[in-house]
Formats: structure tokens, C-alpha cells, sequence
């Protein structure tokens, strides 16, 4: 779904603007009447930020508040990802959206809600239905937000529940989801396919070469806990390959099919595309603790920041909530649920990363279907399982027709979306592709389907007194797949996995793969044992019905001796380090399998050396220090695959090189680019007195350094020369055999950013064994010419180098670099830069024209600071080829660093945009943003005395 630009909207905002400032002006004391929805008054504190604190007799009471200001700050943004959720986003943006009203039907999220709801406590119900109340409160004595108008909008849907809930389970969905699988089992099919056909073996081109399981650098969070756990390796030395018998997958035309109509509905879909961990996307977080022992003032340290899109409004809401019932937490919510996602109480501070693991499996499934051609039943070792029919009903908003509220049914098909068929042995997922005449689908099995309580497991937290009790409260979050970092005012650092990962019965009973493994699609016949382990002993609050991997054998580790705990969406522990995620056996029998492998690898790699190095020299850390690593723009694949780029140039300066390289030295700008890497530190600073970097002061930017300079023009040089080595290695060699055929299939399979990289690094790692061979024997360093390996190796790389250089100059980076030759002409903000985008179109995205924003030379977006994987996340694509190819639109939703101290906790945090989602509200809707630009922070504070004495603004709920 593109953004929808709507062009009436600015006329709209300034129609608007009077009465919407109005409603929302917090100058002096106000009060709201609640109508007896309340037990006792309330106030919402507000200081020079416009972060609210909101302070209640009750939980209950605090709810309905935050209903209220939530709503008041951002209903449009609340509404937009309800619509989501329910698939019905249609009704509110218009036709565009159908297709995404169809998908997301089809997963369920609401259904899945539903599932929720009728397990949650009754403490966790009334907390919801407080909020809710306090939403439509706010909507029944307030116009809508100015965005409505535009869509032909007065009136919304009333808030309940369930609502909330939904919108967890998206959030929590597109955080750890394994939509990719489908992609994979094309991909591996068709490069076995081609590779029978032209001699290389094609499941070691995928496994082995292009989509290797194992990182790209070596940095675990744990790497005694295989040791400690007796969690051995005893499935062996194999390789993945030997370790799975059978591995071709033959897949026929229609089970083909099946697969390519999931992939065209999901590639259709932006917000389905954008989900998926397929590598394209760099999502995830940092966190890292520090034991006391080993910080300057002797208590904890703690620091957060998880990646997210930064679209506009930001994802996280800042807010404040104490209650005389005994809770006292600040932090962010979700906009649209009464929750904290990460925060501090009086007693810790938590943080949290994605931990990709293997909590999906989709399966071919034999139908039977009735005389209108519908299917009614799948079939498990021949008998007939009977599917559940859930009818669908879509209407689409009209916009443009002068006309408000105008909402037409659309005709959609009962097996194009206007059925969902559930399978019951699927934990209730759905069928996501049918072919009624071959009697074929496919369909979807998740542990999130089930009755899940992470809304109840995020309130618990909230109330914890120590890592015991978030122990406790973790063991209700089922699905979502975080990895936890949490810290107290008891001197206690802890990490813990929340999670449950299925137990495959082949994995479980027989040590290996039956057929292909958990990563591509399986055999729902039953003919395989491919099916999840029945539950025989319940864990712990476990919500899936099938057998899980214990809590506690899931990645965890308590004040390690090492001093640290740090996790950026890497391996925690080593199951893929091997490049075989199958290999390990746990205590009990039975193999460790949590992941498919690919975590990113590069962040933790700079954090694990900053840490370690600081750890033995006897560094005392500090608050500052925290920062300075929330803020480290150090490219760690840089650092990695500069020797390299350099042994190049030194063999090409041999006397007695071969002519083919020595050419590349001929030109002055190849010399002189190898200067700049030569001095580069791998940081990434924008090199621009426009350009946002860290510690600036973001409203009188500061000119750069000299150094600060030449290490902007190696980035980017080099950032253009890593999108050139992967084009001339993986992408012209997949071309090649496509050329060779006559079909272009590898290519539409080739690997996405993640993974293009690692590929990429590794066949010049292994080079000396491999001689740039990969593991299917496929050469990736041609060049017929070449007297050695070695010499076709360097030919490439100084190719691209030179390559790059003349692309730098020429018109796809004229906008940039205006086709200068001049090499300190590449800035590297002139090509990194953020653009944060809203929903409804570039008029409310920022910048905009308003807030004043720095911007370079009519470029979009803003130049910032960063570059691909490094800590202060801002990746790009690694195939950028023109002035725009090298944006970036996700990163830090939030930074937050904290110390828990005898007396208290210290912490500050800061999001990527406005407390309001409102535009009219003026700089609110921007008064974060310029901090979050140069790494500043705003105190996030839980002492009420110093809430009150700071406060400019009160507003006072009345019951």
C-alpha cells in the first residue's frame, strides 16, 4: 500500500489548527469532568517537554487517564493501527488498502485477540476496560484529529478492549515472525532445480553459500552456556547437509503454485512485505547491562534502544504513571494500549531485543472440498480433519466523493479472502493458498494463534520489585520472542529469553530432520514426522498447546562473571556459529533447535569489543559512556573486510603484478580512495555543517572536523564500493546462469541485504580454502584472465573500487555530488539521510518544509550520522547505486540509558519525534526530535516531589 497523499490535507490542517490548539492547550490547571469514571480525582503533571504524569488513586483509574491523553496526543495514529490489526484499514484509508484488509484477515491478528482475551486475568481485563473507556471519553467531547477531514471522516469507531490487545499482537508479530520461509522454500527449490540442470549443487548454493544460518562475526552474549546448561554438540561434526537425509524438495507445479500466490499476496501487501525477517530490513535493538563492580560509581548500568521503523508519529508513547495502589513507572507505551513496553519502576529498569526464533511452520495440506468447490476438510493419514469457516465482510472508505462516513462493501471472493479456512491441528492457523483442483494448500501453524497473555506479562512487569518477580511476569510472554536485559536497585543484572519455541517431533524423537527441516515448508500429510510434540507437562504460564522448550532452558544468564550482559540481535548463545543450527542435543534428549540462524552479528560485534577492551584495561563505566556506545557509528563490517580491500592494493603495487590489477593503481583517485581508508576509523559522521551528529548541538550544528571529514568521505566510498563487490560477485554471477538458460530464476532468488552481505564476507574470508569457490562450486571471482586465483579475486575488488569512483562522479550521484571528481566532495551525509514518514503522505512527514530541520542541497530527508549494522542503528541497503540508494528509515524508536542506585533509579531516555502525533499542535510534534538527531536525552524521572516541581501545566480528572 503506497502512502496516500492527500492533496487537501494542508488546507485542512489550517482550518483546523484554531479549534484543534484549543482543544489541547495546557496552559495553567484544567479539568476534565470524567462523569463517575472514576474513584477518586486524578492529575496529569506535564513539564517543559509535555511528557505527562499521571497520578491516580488506582491502576484502574490511571487506565482511563491514559485512555484519554493517548487519545488526545494520538488517536489518529491509535485508529490507523487498529484498522490494521482488524484488517479493515480500507474503511479508513480508502481502496489501496484491500489488499492489506485481506492478508491480515487472513493471519488473524483480532482473532487471535479474541483467543487473549478470554485468558487474561481479571486484573488485566479491568485495566483494559478502563483504558477504553477513557478513549471514548475523549472521543465523545472532542472533534477528531485534523487527518480525518481529508478522508471524508467524523465519526470513529468506539475503543474496546480487544483493541488494544490487537494492537500488541502486530507489534509483537512484526518484531519475530517467519513469513520468510515461504520465500526460502522457493528459493532452495529453485536452485536445486537450475543446479541439477547447469552441475552445482543447489541446496549448498542456498545452505552453504547465499543464505548461510551462521553470522558474519563471531560475538555470543553467552558463551559459557551450552557448558553450563550440559547442552552438548553430540549430534556432531556433520554439516547442516548431512545432518538433513533428504533435502531436495521436487516441489510440483501446483505445490509451486501455492507458493508463488502466498509470495505475489504478501509482496502486494507493504505492511505484510515489511514484516518479514528476511534480512532486507536491519530490525532489532541493543541492550547492555553493567554489573556494579565494574562501573564508576558502584551501582548498575543499563541501556536500551530498539530498532523500529521511524515512521511519523514515532511507535512509542512517553508517559508517567503513579498510583496510590503502589505502582510507579515510566517509560513508553504502545499508543493504543495501557501498557509499559520498556521502563522503569522505583526498584529496576528493563530493555528488551528481538530474538528471532523459530516459532512458525507452514505445511502442505491435502483438501477435500464440497460441491460448491470450498474446502471443508484437510487431510492427516487419511482421515478428514474438519476445517473452520469464518466468513469476511469488507467495506472501503470513499474518499472523494464529497460525502462523509461513506462506506461501500467490497465484492470479494470466498477463496480470494471472503473465507478464512482454519485447521484446527494448526493451532488454528489459516490456509493462506488454496488450489481447489488439485486439492492442495498451504497452510500456517504459529505459536501466537493460542490464547497468549503478553499484555498481562508486560503490566506484571511493570510492578516487579526485582529480577525474580520480572522472571515471574516473563513466563506470561509466550510470543513475540524478545530477549530481556533488566537491572535493580539491588546491585542484580539479568538476561531472559521470553518465548516459546515449538518441540518438532522429528527433531525431538528422531535427532535430525524427517524430510526438510523447520525452516521450509513441511509435509502436513503425516506421512513425515513433521507435526509439533503433543503437551504432556505444561511449562510454566504456558499458552501454546503443543510442547515447548522450557523457560528455563531457553537463553538466560544472571550476573555473569564476565561483568556484562549485552545482546543486538545476535546469536545469544551459539547455536548457528557452525553455520548448522541442528547440532545441538539438549539435556534431555532431543535436538536444541531455537532458530533458523541469520542473526545480525555486526552491532554486537562492536559492542562485545568496546566491552571486553574495557573489561581489561579495569574501566570504570559510565552514564556517559553508555551514551557514547548508544552513539557509535563505527561500520564493524568495514573494519572486517578492510584488510582485504588493502591486501589488494599492496599485491596490485607489487613491481611484478600482474598488468590486470596494477591498471586499477593507475588512476590517482584509486590511490588516493586507499589513503582515506588506510587513516578511517570505520566511523560514519555526515561531514557537513548540515548534517546531524552525534553530541552537536542540533539547533547550531557544528562544521566539521578535518578528521571528521576524511572519515565521512571513506564512508562513503566505501559504502559504494561494498554495494559494487556484492553486485560483481553474487548478483553477476547469478546473472550469469540465468543468461545461461534463458530465465532470470536465481536472480529473483537472490538474497537480501543481511544476507547478500554475509555471503559476500565469507567468500572472501574463506578464500584461502575455497578460492572464492563456494561450498556448490560455483565460482564467484571469474575472470578467465587471470594468471591466479588471487589476482581474480583483486581484480574484483579494485574493479569495484574504481568502478565506484566513476559512479560517484557521474549522474546516478550527481544530486549528491554534483559529478565532481573531487573525492573530499563525497560527504557521506550528502547520501545518508532519514526521511520520517506518516501515513497519509510527505505533508506530515518531517522534514517538511516546517520545524526548521537542516536538509542538504534540496536532497530529501536529513543528514545524519550512521551507516549500515552499527551501533547507533541506521542501516541502508547494501545495493544502493544512486544519491537516494544509501536512506535509511529505521533505527532507535528509543534511547535509554539508567543507573539504579542505592537511592533511586537515574535515567534518562528520548524517542524520535513529538509527544503529540497532531501537527497543529506546532512543536510538539517535533519536541523530541532534534535531541533524539544529536544522541541527547530528556530525564525520565519517577520521583513525584521533583514531577510536581518541575510541572508548568496540571490537568485535573474529576470523578
Amino acid at each position: 500500500m503506497k502512502p496516500f497523499i492527500l492533496k487537501s490535507m494542508v488546507a485542512c490542517l489550517a482550518m483546523s489548527s484554531t479549534l484543534a490548539m484549543a482543544n489541547n492547550d495546557k496552559t495553567g490547571s484544567t479539568t476534565v469532568l470524567t462523569d463517575k469514571a472514576l474513584s477518586a480525582p486524578a492529575k496529569v503533571y506535564y513539564n517543559a517537554t509535555q511528557i505527562p504524569s499521571v497520578t491516580a488513586e488506582t491502576e484502574i483509574d490511571a487506565a482511563f487517564v491514559l485512555g484519554y491523553i493517548q487519545a488526545q496526543d494520538r488517536f489518529y495514529q491509535m485508529d490507523y493501527t487498529r484498522k490494521i490489526s482488524q484488517g479493515r484499514l480500507a474503511e479508513l484509508v480508502g481502496s489501496p488498502a484491500i489488499s492489506n484488509d485481506i492478508q491480515f484477515r487472513t493471519l488473524g491478528f483480532e482473532r487471535w485477540a479474541r483467543n487473549s482475551m478470554q485468558v487474561l486475568n481479571a486484573d488485566t481485563k479491568g485495566i483494559l476496560k478502563a483504558y477504553s473507556d477513557g478513549v471514548n471519553a475523549w472521543l465523545d467531547n472532542n472533534p477528531l484529529p485534523p487527518e480525518y477531514q481529508s478522508l471524508e471522516i467524523d465519526k470513529a469507531d468506539r475503543w474496546l478492549p480487544i483493541h488494544s490487545v490487537a494492537i500488541a499482537k502486530v507489534i509483537a508479530f512484526q518484531l519475530s515472525n517467519d513469513l520468510q520461509e515461504i520465500d526460502w522454500t522457493i528459493a532452495i527449490n529453485t536452485f536445486q532445480q537450475v543446479g541439477q540442470a547447469a552441475g552445482f549443487d543447489g541446496t549448498a548454493l542456498f545452505m552453504e553459500d547465499l543464505y548461510r544460518a551462521a553470522p558474519p562475526d563471531d560475538r555470543v552474549s553467552m558463551p559459557d552456556f551450552f557448558a553450563d546448561m550440559g547442552i552438548i554438540g553430540a549430534a556432531g561434526t556433520k554439516n547442516l547437509m548431512d545432518v538433513a537425509k533428504d533435502y531436495t524438495l521436487n516441489l510440483s507445479e501446483t505445490e509451486l503454485g501455492l507458493l508463488h500466490n502466498i509470495k505475489a499476496n504478501w509482496e502486494s501487501t507493504p505492511l505484510i512485505k515489511s514484516m518479514k525477517n528476511d534480512g532486507e530490513t536491519d530490525k532489532g535493538s541493543n541492550f547492555w547491562a553493567v554489573s556494579s563492580e565494574h562501573t564508576e560509581n558502584g551501582f548498575p548500568l543499563i541501556a536500551n534502544d530498539p530498532h523500529l521503523s521511524l515512521d511519523y508519529p514515532s511507535v512509542f508513547y512517553p508517559a508517567h504513571v503513579a498510583t496510590e495502589d503502589g505502582l510507579n513507572i515510566a517509560g513508553v507505551q504502545f499508543p493504543g494500549a495501557p501498557i509499559t513496553a520498556q521502563g522503569c519502576n522505583e526498584s529496576l529498569c528493563w530493555g528488551s531485543t528481538v530474538h528471532p526464533v523459530d516459532e512458525t511452520d507452514f505445511y502442505f495440506e491435502s483438501i477435500k472440498t464440497n460441491s460448491f468447490g470450498l474446502p471443508t476438510h484437510t487431510v492427516y493419514k487419511g482421515q478428514d480433519e474438519p476445517l473452520v469457516w469464518v466468513f469476511q465482510s469488507y467495506f472501503v472508505n470513499q474518499i472523494g466523493d464529497g460525502t462523509m462516513n461513506n462506506k461501500e462493501r467490497a465484492n470479494i471472493g470466498y477463496t480470494n479472502g471472503g473465507l478464512t479456512f482454519l485447521v484446527p491441528r494448526r493451532n488454528y492457523g489459516p490456509i493462506l493458498s488454496l488450489d481447489t483442483e488439485n486439492a492442495q494448500a498451504v497452510s500456517m501453524q504459529f505459536t501466537g494463534f493460542g490464547p497468549t497473555k503478553e499484555v498481562e506479562s508486560f503490566i506484571e512487569m511493570s510492578r516487579a520489585e526485582n529480577i525474580a518477580e520480572f522472571k515471574q511476569a516473563l513466563t506470561k510472554f509466550d510470543f513475540g520472542s524478545q530477549n530481556f536485559a533488566v537491572a535493580d536497585v539491588h546491585g542484580d543484572v539479568a538476561y531472559y529469553t521470553g518465548a516459546e519455541v515449538p518441540l518438532r517431533e522429528d527433531l525431538q524423537t528422531m535427532m535430525q530432520p524427517d524430510g526438510v527441516p523447520p525452516m521450509f515448508i513441511r509435509d502436513g500429510s503425516g506421512n513425515r514426522m513433521n507435526e509439533w510434540m503433543p503437551l504432556n507437562d505444561p511449562d510454566m504460564n504456558q499458552a501454546t498447546p503443543y510442547g515447548v522448550i522450557p523457560f528455563d532452558e531457553m537463553p538466560y544468564q544472571i550476573n555473569p562473571d564476565r561483568g556484562y550482559i549485552a545482546n543486538a540481535n545476535n546469536d545469544p548463545v551459539g547455536v548457528s556459529l557452525d553455520n548448522n543450527v541442528l547440532n545441538q542435543v539438549r539435556p534431555g534428549g532431543g535436538l536444541y533447535y531455537i532458530s533458523q540462524g541469520g542473526y545480525s552479528a555486526f552491532r554486537q560485534g562492536r559492542l562485545d569489543r568496546i566491552m571486553e577492551a574495557g573489561m581489561a584495561e579495569g574501566k570504570k563505566f559510565t552514564m556517559q559512556d553508555m551514551k557514547e556506545l548508544q552513539a557509535n557509528n563505527q561500520m564493524m563490517d568495514a573494519e572486517l573486510i578492510m584488510p582485504h580491500i588493502m591486501n589488494a592494493v599492496q599485491r596490485a603495487s607489487a613491481a611484478d603484478a600482474w598488468p590486470g590489477i596494477q591498471q586499477f593503481l593507475a588512476d590517482p583517485r584509486v590511490q588516493q580512495a586507499a589513503g582515506f581508508f588506510q587513516q578511517w576509523d570505520f566511523s560514519t559522521p555526515t561531514g557537513l555543517a548540515e548534517g546531524y551528529d552525534p553530541f552537536d548541538n542540533a539547533f547550531a550544528l557544528n562544521p566539521p572536523s578535518q578528521d571528521e571529514v576524511n572519515a565521512s568521505i571513506a564512508a562513503s566510498i566505501y559504502a559504494v564500493w561494498r554495494s559494487n563487490g556484492i553486485r560483481n560477485t553474487i548478483d553477476a554471477t547469478l546473472a550469469g546462469y540465468d543468461d545461461a538458460i534463458g530465465m532470470t530464476v536465481l536472480t529473483e532468488n537472490r538474497p537480501g541485504n543481511y544476507y547478500s552481505l554475509s555471503a559476500f564476507k565469507h567468500l572472501l574470508d574463506a578464500f584461502d580454502e575455497n578460492q572464492g569457490y563456494g561450498a556448490s562450486g560455483i565460482n564467484f571471482f571469474t575472470n578467465p584472465q587471470a594468471p591466479t586465483r588471487e589476482d581474480a579475486r583483486d581484480y574484483i575488488i579494485l574493479a569495484s573500487l574504481k568502478q565506484s569512483l566513476d559512479q560517484m562522479a557521474g549522474d546516478d550521484y550527481a544530486a549528491a555530488f554534483n559529478n565532481s571528481m573531487d573525492l573530499t566532495d563525497y560527504r557521506w551525509g550528502k547520501l545518508h539521510r532519514i526521511t520520517f514518514s506518516h501515513s497519509l503522505g510527505a505533508q506530515l512527514s518531517v522534514p517538511n518544509g516546517m520545524f526548521g530541520l537542516a536538509t542538504v542541497d534540496g536532497l530529501p530527508g536529513v543528514a545524519r550520522a550512521g551507516g549500515y549494522q552499527v551501533l547507533d542503528a541506521s542501516s541502508h541497503g547494501v545495493r544502493g547505486n544512486n544519491s537516494n540508494g544509501f536512506m535509511f528509515s529505521s533505527g532507535p524508536a528509543r534511547r535509554f540509558v539508567a543507573e539504579m542506585t542505592s537511592m533511586g533509579v537515574l535515567a534518562e531516555q528520548v524517542i524520535p519525534g513529538g509527544q503529540s502525533g497532531n501537527i497543529t499542535t506546532g512543536a510538539n510534534y517535533v519536541n523530541q526530535l532534534f535531541s533524539w538527531l544529536v544522541n541527547d536525552y530528556l530525564p525520565l524521572i519517577t520521583d513525584l516531589n521533583t514531577i510536581q516541581a518541575i510541572a508548568t501545566d496540571e490537568v485535573e480528572f474529576t470523578p
